[in-house]
């Protein structure tokens, strides 16, 4: 096959033989030939010829891909990998029209300058390395960028406001969406009389400051409302996509073989876009790498087998030999290794446990390592897992997609007219909105809703504190950290999850249910959950007392040397007392999920809810025009 190209000085005709890029080895012959393919293409050019070139390019990207991840990739040839992405784009300039898609980013935020400001930086870093879209007028023209505000704190919303500011003017176009311009929107859509599902108590609120921290499923809603607008004052946003991300995750991966640094080794824009514009799809989520998405009340169990197990081999060591802990990670092949209740989700991942990799760089002992590890005790109640990270597999690449039943709310993607898949039952601010939501969707748009492997890096803390900047439902007063109101949701959340589970295999929301039945099912459920939590709650005290005993066995060397090891000793002892006050049987939390008067309370909520989904439905398409 010959190429017939226009050429640019000369007006005459020349061939290029398709094999010579096919037939080229690495990423520097690539580059070879892409110049000799832009010296004969021009502006003046069929659209089909460059479309072609196009096609034979992203072929050779995508075979060194696959040989770039056979092995852990070096630093050098990430970059090279991103070079090609970015001549690629030269191609792509050449066209008359891109017809690839735009992508809105929209991250809702509260309260956490410090982790937006790392998430946009990965952003801004993505843009730079691959370039998509290319970069015209000084601003990276199909890439834009939605701050949902959800803030209390001032302070937070002036920085929230100047990051906004500085990226836009560093080429990233970035809005402020903001708590007076909420108001002002629900205002226009008019929900406050016949939305009270989806935002309660709006028209009660007169100021802005008293519109805050709704939650993540709220301000979802409301932005999915001005994205809505937005849409039908601009029809060309047809076609953009709107990839919805947490502000506590950045563009990059960490890998089983790495330093523990990130890498910015997925062109997500380009794959998303060869994913929508190729298969038949309407939402896509991603997952994470990193710290999990879950919560540390559905953790505490395996954590604490895996501490247990770290201190068992570590009271075998000499504390001042060289560390002992830099055994090669290994990448979990289950999706929910750092979950209590893997089960039931279909994992079982009894009597595991995990390594703890030391991440200490320079040369250390064994008794530096039981300090580090002591030291991130406390960082596991704001949901850092310092055992059960997960990383960055490649297997069948970034193209593939399987059939879908959770939305990861941090990863996911959207047609514009899949607005009106709203995030449901969000006025009860449970857990596990996203695999709530991701059983209704995977019942009504199938195949269409489908998983990529294209994960986010997940950092639920600041390096520099162990905490996170802002989390609902994490209370601390001095060393004492409360996670009650947390616990509570992540319990009713399961609830809610596992009764549309059984609800959307009767033909729920399609099929009128009967409202007995809903009734029925939700308290089955309750009882079913409520008994796992129950012999999890066993499973913990247990575990915590063995640990206690170990810990505290005057053998062992680190209560021989207190000199030395004083410090991880009292963060020891920290630990296992706040494990004591949030998961022992007389805590606020087990009383508020075993109280007959408040679980039926709260079983009532969630029936009148379920019960009214099929109108809450109707009322959001009106409220959206569909």
């Amino acid at each position: 096959m010959a190429i017939q190209t226009k050429h640019k000085q000369t007006g005459g005709l020349e061939s290029a033989s398709s094999n010579t890029i096919l037939e080229t080895d690495g990423l520097i012959s690539i580059k070879k030939e892409l110049d000799n393919y832009l010296r004969q293409l021009s502006r003046s050019s069929d659209d089909k010829n460059i479309d072609t070139v196009i096609t034979l390019f992203k072929d050779k990207i995508l075979s060194h891909e696959k040989t770039l991840w056979d092995d852990a990739p070096s630093k050098e040839s990430i970059e090279q990998y991103q070079d090609s992405f970015r001549a690629l784009e030269h191609l792509y300039d050449l066209k008359a029209t891109d017809d690839r898609y735009n992508f809105r980013i929209i991250i809702p935020v509260a309260d956490r300058p410090q982790q937006l400001k790392q998430c946009l930086d990965s952003l801004m870093a993505l843009c730079q390395s691959y370039g998509y879209g290319g970069f015209k007028n000084n601003t990276f023209s199909k890439i834009s960028v939605l701050i949902a505000d959800d803030s209390s704190d001032e302070k937070s919303r002036v920085k929230h406001r100047e990051y906004c500011e500085f990226f836009t003017q560093a080429g990233l176009t970035t809005e402020y969406f903001g708590t007076e311009d909420q108001l002002a929107q629900l205002e226009r859509s008019n929900p406050a009389n016949n939305m009270q599902s989806f935002l309660p108590g709006a028209q009660n609120i007169n100021e802005d400051t008293g519109f805050s921290h709704k939650g993540a499923s709220i301000m979802r809603n409301i932005t999915y409302l001005k994205l809505n607008q937005d849409r039908n004052r601009d029809r060309h946003l047809d076609n953009t996509l709107f990839y919805f991300i947490d502000s506590d995750q950045e563009f990059s991966i960490v890998t089983d073989t790495d330093t523990g640094k990130s890498v910015h080794a997925i062109n997500y824009f380009h794959y998303l876009n060869e994913i929508f514009k190729q298969q038949d799809v309407s939402i896509l989520t991603g997952k994470v790498v990193g710290d999990p998405p879950v919560s540390p009340s559905v953790m505490a169990g395996n954590f604490q087998q895996d501490t247990l197990d770290f201190l068992s081999i570590l009271s075998m060591l000499e504390p001042d030999r060289s560390c002992q802990f830099h055994q090669q990670k290994k990448a979990s092949t289950d999706d929910a290794a750092y979950h209590d209740m893997a089960e039931l989700f279909g994992f079982d991942n009894r009597d595991r446990s995990f390594d703890f990799h030391c991440p200490l760089t320079q040369e250390h002992t064994n008794a530096d390592c039981l300090e580090n590890f002591s030291n991130k005790l406390e960082h596991f109640f704001y949901g850092e897992h310092p055992t059960r990270k997960t990383y960055f597999n490649y297997g069948d690449g970034f193209s593939k997609t399987i059939p879908a039943r959770t939305v990861y709310t941090g990863n996911y993607i959207i047609k514009p007219d899949m607005l009106r898949y709203f995030i449901p039952f969000a006025t009860m601010k449970l857990r596990m909105a996203g695999p709530v939501l991701g059983r209704l969707l995977q019942s009504k748009l199938q195949k269409k809703f489908v998983s990529a492997n294209l994960p986010m890096l997940h950092n639920r803390t600041i390096r520099e504190t162990g905490q996170s900047e802002f989390r609902a439902g994490v209370r601390k007063h001095y060393r004492n950290i409360d996670l009650s109101d947390e616990f509570i949701r992540q319990f009713y959340g399961d609830v809610l999850l596992f009764t549309i589970n059984k609800l959307t295999q009767t033909g729920f929301p399609e099929s009128d249910i009967d409202t007995k039945k809903i009734r029925s099912i939700l308290t089955e459920t309750y009882i079913d959950i409520n008994k796992n939590y129950t012999e999890k709650q066993e499973l913990i005290t247990d575990l915590r007392s063995r640990i206690n005993d170990y810990f505290l066995l005057e053998d062992n060397w680190w209560n021989l040397c207190s000199g030395n090891t004083g410090s991880a000793v009292d963060n020891f002892k920290n630990f296992l007392d706040n494990i004591e006050k949030n998961f022992g049987i007389h805590t606020h939390a087990y009383r508020e999920i075993t109280s007959p008067e408040k679980t039926r309370k709260k079983l009532d909520e969630m029936f009148d809810a379920l019960k009214s989904y099929q109108d809450d439905l109707h009322t959001w398409d009106r409220a959206l025009n569909f």
